[in-house]
């Protein structure tokens, strides 16, 4: 078909610039590529990553935690490297002793406000100001870690996100959501994951995040209704079980009624939570793209997405904890396997590391603000 094309065209007209004999020589430009569509996978099972988590626990436990940061780093290797795409994985390389340094300056600044908070009312609410404005700080540095530090096939992911918008984001919903009766903060938790994901590249390629105010409104409608008539319907049950005992605060049948009430409460948070989580990770996944490939939900279904999670936490309830490696890696895997990249660029390209001239200066000056406080 290009030879066609080109065939149809009258012959170049002379020219005396100096490039027309460059330009005549220019290959031409190679036609696009078909989207291909690459699947996630993950390799790994609950018996491998229960032994990594069992030993994890222990030493965590035997340090007093100061072993956490290398269990974090053991952990996320693990799923990491367990994670594929075009059967190449993901590698994480921090180092644990930075995110150690996190820990102990996030844990001195808490006790610090902690223990100064109670001198007075005052020192109080300073401390309590000072802990809400090193939030939006503590978070950034995280993300920016968490990404640095985050890479596939030698190609490393990147996070440039500006401080004072994530200060501004979250004085607004402090202030705005707080006014709102809380209606206003599926408006905020977008305009949060817009910030976390456009600044995150990978590569040279930017991430995209094209969910709108209307998709996390609709992923939140559902949720936000459900609690509201489970709320609802508590009181209705309270207020009836009061009248019931003829309001007689000392009759024990008013214990009762505060234990069903608070017990239905959280197995009705046990039913909105798994579904709200399912709905957000279709509504931010099936239209997130990096560059001009995007990503694609694949047979994902949000009642089962909630289904796993809601079993997974009766399990992990039963089992006093020791089936949560099962959980995590049943749900990593239900979250990876429905997911796969629909690439117009060319993979290899896609996947070459970046011949940047990245200055080994800059990046120790970035390290030493980066910083990682998640566990």
């Amino acid at each position: 078909m290009t030879d066609t094309v080109f065939d149809q065209h009258p012959p170049h007209p002379p020219t005396t610039s100096p490039f027309a004999n460059e330009s005549s020589h220019t290959p031409p430009t190679p036609p696009p590529l078909p989207p291909s569509t690459h699947r996630f996978a993950f390799l790994g099972n609950g018996m491998d990553y229960f032994k990594i988590w069992i030993v994890n626990l222990v030493l965590t436990i035997i340090t007093i935690g100061f072993y956490s940061p290398w269990a974090k780093v053991r952990r996320l290797r693990y799923f990491y490297g367990n994670t594929q795409i075009n059967q190449r994985s993901f590698d994480f390389t921090a180092n644990p002793k930075r995110i150690l340094i996190g820990r102990l300056i996030a844990i001195t600044l808490y006790l610090i406000i902690s223990v100064t908070s109670n001198l007075s009312v005052e020192i109080a609410l300073i401390g309590s100001a000072l802990l809400f404005l090193a939030v939006p700080w503590l978070i950034r540095s995280s993300m920016r870690f968490m990404a640095r530090n985050s890479q596939y096939n030698n190609v490393r992911f990147g996070f440039n996100g500006k401080l004072g918008t994530l200060y501004l984001l979250f004085i607004a919903m402090a202030i705005l959501g707080t006014l709102s009766f809380g209606l206003l903060m599926p408006l905020f938790w977008r305009a949060f994951k817009r910030y976390q994901f456009d600044n995150t590249y990978f590569g040279q390629l930017k991430f995209n995040f094209g969910a709108s105010v209307g998709d996390f409104y609709k992923a939140t409608l559902l949720p936000m209704m459900l609690f509201i008539f489970m709320v609802a319907a508590l009181f209705g049950i309270g207020f009836s079980g009061y009248m019931d005992t003829t309001a007689d605060m000392d009759n024990p049948a008013i214990d009762t009624v505060f234990l069903v009430m608070i017990g239905v409460f959280y197995l009705g948070m046990l039913l909105i939570i798994p579904l709200a989580k399912g709905l957000l990770h279709k509504a931010i996944w099936s239209k997130m793209s990096l560059g001009n490939n995007r990503f694609k939900l694949v047979n994902f279904s949000v009642l089962k997405f909630a289904l796993i999670n809601l079993t997974n936490y009766i399990a992990i309830i039963l089992s006093l904890g020791l089936l949560y490696p099962w959980a995590a890696v049943r749900l990593h895997r239900y979250k990876t396997e429905t997911l796969s990249l629909v690439a117009v660029d060319d993979f290899e390209t896609l996947t070459t590391p970046s011949t940047d001239n990245i200055s080994p200066v800059a990046e120790e000056i970035s390290d030493v603000f980066d910083i990682d406080v998640s566990w």
